[in-house]
């Protein structure tokens, strides 16, 4: 990827054909840093491509909405840190209507099972999440109570907070009810649903221990990473879906 400041850039936009480029809006282009503030050290929770509209940058935060938004990897321009920070750095929303859909399918050891639906829309005054969890167990003498919960993020990979937790028991399947499905729901208030882009659902065999670890985590900002590996590590399960 060539290095070019963001003034060439603009006069090559200006003189390239739009069906030269890469069939984006004629004032949108793509950079990233050149590693100069951090020694060539980045943060992995933290966007390194953006997209440049209006003299403004949009955090482009993974690769697959870098493939869904259609954008060829040839185009993108490297430039130096210190010129890429000094462009307002704008924080993509959901729109009014607009929703995060996710699901997880986990196996939690010992015949058990959690499923998870989950879907948040933005509403008028914040947004709205609606989740179904079904619980389950193939052992026939042995149940187990299991816990759900979503943590909401920014587009830079950091915790805007967490869901209450939901905890479902169900017994084996010879001695009573072995599966059991859940509705739960949540509302966002406005701060958190204009900054959230991001849903993590997370599974775990002891509910009051997920809620006791992903609650302190995000209550000190650790990074969405860290918190998914903190709790894949004590045996639970996490996935993560964005905008």
């Amino acid at each position: 990827m060539a290095r070019e400041s963001v003034a060439q850039q603009e006069r090559t936009d200006e003189s390239t054909p739009q069906s030269e480029r890469t069939g984006k809006p004629r004032h949108e282009r793509l950079v990233q840093g050149d590693g100069s503030r951090t020694g060539g050290k980045f943060n992995p929770t933290e966007p390194r491509i953006f997209a440049i509209r209006d003299g403004q940058r949009y955090p482009v935060t993974d690769f697959l909405a870098f493939r869904e938004a259609g954008y060829d990897p040839a185009t993108v321009q490297v430039i130096a840190d210190e010129e890429l920070e000094k462009l307002p750095l704008i924080q993509p929303r959901l729109g009014p209507g607009e929703q995060i859909v996710l699901d997880l399918d986990s196996f939690l050891g010992a015949g058990h099972y959690m499923t998870t639906w989950g879907v948040m829309r933005k509403t008028d005054s914040g947004a709205h999440v609606d989740a179904t969890t079904r619980t389950r167990t193939i052992t026939m003498f042995g149940g187990f109570r299991g816990g759900v919960n979503m943590v909401y993020a920014d587009a830079n990979g950091f915790p805007v907070g967490m869901s209450a937790t939901q905890a479902y028991g169900v017994d084996g399947t010879w001695i009573g009810r072995s599966d059991r499905t859940d509705y739960w729901s949540q509302d966002l208030p406005a701060d958190w649903a204009n900054r959230t882009t991001s849903l993590t659902i997370f599974h775990f065999w002891d509910p009051w221990k997920l809620q006791d670890q992903v609650g302190k985590l995000v209550a000190i900002a650790k990074p969405l990473v860290e918190i998914v590996a903190a709790i894949v590590a004590l045996g639970g399960q996490a996935k993560t879906g964005g905008k």
